[in-house]
């Protein structure tokens, strides 16, 4: 098991959201970069989880990142990087989520997937997307370019 490598993301305000507005963020680590095949596989091989539709096919480019997988595949990860590890790995909320990818060199790959969040808008999941910060998408069947990356938590939560 491989501990992602995390930037630590300090607490306090950003402008965040369309419009605009200023909220407050806790502390967190987030993942540099989203979660790989090669890293999702040790997870599958370890739980026998099920793996999303074509892993085969993916399962061959093991520094790539990994696409195709749903939210509760996504969460399911997360605990299991929980209890291996001893620390807490979660999913970003949409708002550590923005604050991250606005700050310059923070985050990696940034636009190659629509990445699952921990949020709940409007009736449906929402994943964020970097071709624009801001740019907010719902869960659809769709999982063609989903992925994820995960935070460690730093506040007990």
């Amino acid at each position: 098991m491989v501990e992602p490598d995390v930037v630590v993301v300090p607490a306090g305000d950003a402008l965040l959201g369309d419009p605009p507005r200023t909220e407050h963020v806790n502390v967190f680590a987030i993942a540099r970069k989203p979660v790989s095949v090669g890293e999702y596989a040790m997870f599958v091989d370890a739980t026998r989880h099920e793996p999303p539709i074509g892993w085969d096919e993916k399962r061959r480019g093991a520094d790539r990142a990994l696409e195709g997988v749903s939210w509760a595949d996504a969460v399911a990860y997360c605990r299991w990087l929980t209890i291996g590890t001893g620390r807490i790995y979660r999913l970003p909320d949409e708002r550590e989520w923005e604050k991250a990818a606005r700050a310059q060199g923070t985050l990696e790959e940034l636009g190659v997937l629509r990445e699952w969040t921990n949020s709940w808008q409007e009736g449906g999941r929402v994943l964020r997307t970097g071709a624009e910060p801001a740019a907010r998408v719902f869960a659809s069947d769709d999982l063609a370019h989903v992925g994820f990356r995960i935070v460690r938590g730093m506040t007990g939560r």
